[in-house]
């Protein structure tokens, strides 16, 4: 398995993997090193620590072949899972529903503004064209579970405007993150000349509001901590 990082540091162990099927040119995972772990190493580690909760992220945990039995022996060990995707591939996670406590997805622009997610993901039109298919079928299965929506919050992709359009698939998540684009340089590469957080902490709530209008929680992640927004 091709990992970033593997880490059990705070209260959580975190399941960073590496190789991703999107080419997102403010992603940091494009410019991170990559080790190799075999599945016995990862569970290993995992069942070692005491806590049960397990989040599986990085850059796209799908794509690893032998995530479906890593996370069959993390459920059987009693750990709780969550697994963050990117949505390209349903069919893996419908494979690990059983096994999970929820997931993460990522809604990244309005779905309807192809040439938008294009820019935001280096894809060509029928790539994107796809991607939202298949996106909109993770997120149907994703629903089922704890799910929980997040959208890196780049001005001029979503804003007062564009959020309305993208209210609608909210619909059912059990809470929404917004994500304030460069207040953590860990996650992050300068985008479209934005070098320091942004948006304005203010519009970031402005935008939690009008998205709680859809779900019972919003976290507000930026430069000035963590702020819950719920009904």
């Amino acid at each position: 398995m091709r990992l970033i990082d593997l880490s059990d540091s705070k209260g959580y162990i975190r399941i960073e993997f590496a190789g991703c099927n999107m080419k997102c040119p403010y992603c940091v995972h494009i410019i991170q090193p990559r080790i190799e772990w075999t599945i016995e190493d990862v569970f290993d580690f995992a069942s070692r620590s005491s806590t049960e909760d397990v989040y599986m992220g990085g850059a796209e945990p799908t794509l690893q072949k032998d995530l479906l039995p890593l996370v069959e022996q993390l459920h059987d060990a009693g750990k709780s899972i969550i697994v963050k995707s990117n949505g390209m591939k349903p069919d893996v996670l419908k494979q690990l529903s059983p096994y999970v406590k929820g997931f993460v997805l990522e809604i990244k622009a309005p779905l309807d503004d192809i040439p938008a997610i294009m820019e935001l993901t280096g894809m060509s039109e029928e790539r994107t064209l796809k991607y939202v298919a298949l996106l909109h079928e993770s997120l149907d299965i994703a629903r089922k579970k704890w799910l929980r929506i997040w959208v890196r919050v780049l001005p001029e992709f979503v804003n007062a405007e564009t959020m309305p359009k993208i209210l609608p698939d909210m619909k059912g998540a059990s809470e929404v993150m917004l994500y304030q684009f460069m207040s953590n340089p860990d996650f992050d590469l300068p985008f479209m000349g934005h070098s320091d957080p942004t948006p304005e902490w203010s519009e970031l709530k402005r935008l939690g509001n009008m998205v709680l209008e859809k779900v019972p929680q919003v976290r507000l992640v930026g430069d000035r901590g963590k702020l819950v927004l719920q009904k």
